[in-house]
């Protein structure tokens, strides 16, 4: 997906891509902003964690605006996205506790609205939010991305980038979702319908999603405030 973010990048600059609404705080994310934040969380992984190509990961963070970015970068560095025995989980500091591998294989993620850092974290645990502040907003690629690469791995089996963008394609066809359309996001799915929501058709097909992170939303007031053409039920 790195070419297709820098593209979307040239495109749309500083229009908003991501936007998180939630009960504690609301947050935009325009092309610019995304793609920074997807380069200094590449730098991270590559650099910090020292993942290589063939390193799986996993994400588990709802309907942040971190988990659009944690599963971008995953994308962007030509990792692969699994549901089972990942190298490395991206969570948030309420799944420590149930933790049972080894603690430098989660990464705590603040689900601060503006990304801060959690102040204590257990030891031997990765505090994400904290340590990717330290990595530059440029990242160049360290080997080739190819769109054969298995971008998703699941029970059922593997999908390269192209059949995952292909599935996000059908994903807004089902949902007569037309190209540039802004939509709502709310509720849990499977992994890949996650990825295509959260991150592959706001990237690569101009979409631009509201992720709708509230306990109990006034769906109708949202769609009227934030001017979406219509609310995508997940679950």
């Amino acid at each position: 997906m790195f070419k297709e973010l820098q593209k979307c990048v040239r495109d749309r600059g500083p229009a908003p891509i991501v936007t998180w609404v939630s009960d504690i705080g609301r947050i935009e994310l325009s092309a610019i902003t995304f793609n920074n934040a997807i380069s200094k969380a590449s730098n991270f992984l590559v650099d910090g964690l020292e993942l290589e190509e063939d390193a799986t990961v996993s994400v588990s963070l709802g309907n942040h605006w971190q988990s659009a970015v944690w599963l971008g970068t995953a994308l962007s560095t030509g990792l692969t996205i699994v549901e089972n025995d990942p190298a490395i989980t991206f969570g948030d500091k309420s799944q420590v506790q149930t933790w049972q591998r080894s603690p430098d294989e989660f990464v705590v993620v603040s689900r601060d609205p503006f990304g801060m850092p959690d102040k204590e974290i257990p030891a031997g645990f990765v505090n994400g939010s904290a340590e990717v502040r330290n990595f530059g907003d440029f990242f160049s690629p360290r080997w080739s991305i190819l769109p054969d690469h298995n971008a998703v791995a699941i029970g059922s089996g593997e999908l390269t980038w192209t059949q995952l963008a292909q599935r996000a394609q059908e994903l807004a066809d089902a949902n007569e979702l037309k190209p540039g359309q802004s939509y709502g996001l709310y509720g849990s799915s499977d992994l890949i319908t996650t990825i295509a929501f959260q991150v592959v058709l706001p990237v690569v097909f101009g979409h631009s999603v509201v992720l709708i992170d509230q306990a109990n939303p006034d769906l109708d007031a949202i769609k009227k405030q934030e001017k979406l053409e219509q609310i995508v039920l997940l679950g």
